[in-house]
């Protein structure tokens, strides 16, 4: 009896664990680049950013915009604002990593950078936002990403 207990215990758990894994799983997004795009712009001030190039992308990023199914970038032109918007849709999954990496070094070395003669600037880059969901990664260094996270989520 006492075996037959443990054995259930486990059967349980194993099945909770494999729901688990079910739902927390990176599911594939059906949502358009463009509609994710608008719905987060919609969301924070964007005035000051302008569209770039897939060769302004591949300089900052180090990534051919080719290579990805969709590439969407907003930056400053000017050299004292941090606030940048990436969007990137996902042709496959293991696109990711690499483009997260580069990310997060571009961040720590605009941090450094800024730490010193910008502080208003640097404290954007402290709370700046990474997320990878649903074949998309976005990139956001903004003062409202909190509003950006929603309607990323929301779209999707």
């Amino acid at each position: 009896m006492n075996k037959m207990r443990i054995k259930e215990g486990i059967c349980v758990a194993v099945l909770f664990v494999f729901i688990l894994l079910l739902l927390t799983q990176n599911k594939q997004s059906t949502a358009e680049p463009q509609q994710v795009f608008d719905a987060i712009t919609a969301s924070i001030d964007v005035s000051t950013l302008e569209d770039c190039t897939a060769k302004r992308f591949k300089k900052e990023f180090g990534f051919d915009a080719q290579a990805f199914e969709d590439v969407r970038f907003l930056a400053s032109d000017d050299i004292m604002e941090v606030r940048e918007l990436l969007l990137v849709k996902l042709s496959q999954e293991t696109e990711a990593q690499p483009l997260i990496d580069k990310i997060k070094a571009r961040v720590e070395d605009k941090g450094e950078l800024f730490a010193g003669y910008a502080p208003e600037q640097s404290g954007y880059l402290e709370s700046y936002v990474l997320l990878q969901r649903g074949g998309y990664v976005l990139y956001l260094v903004s003062d409202k990403p909190d509003d950006a996270v929603r309607a990323f989520k929301k779209a999707l």
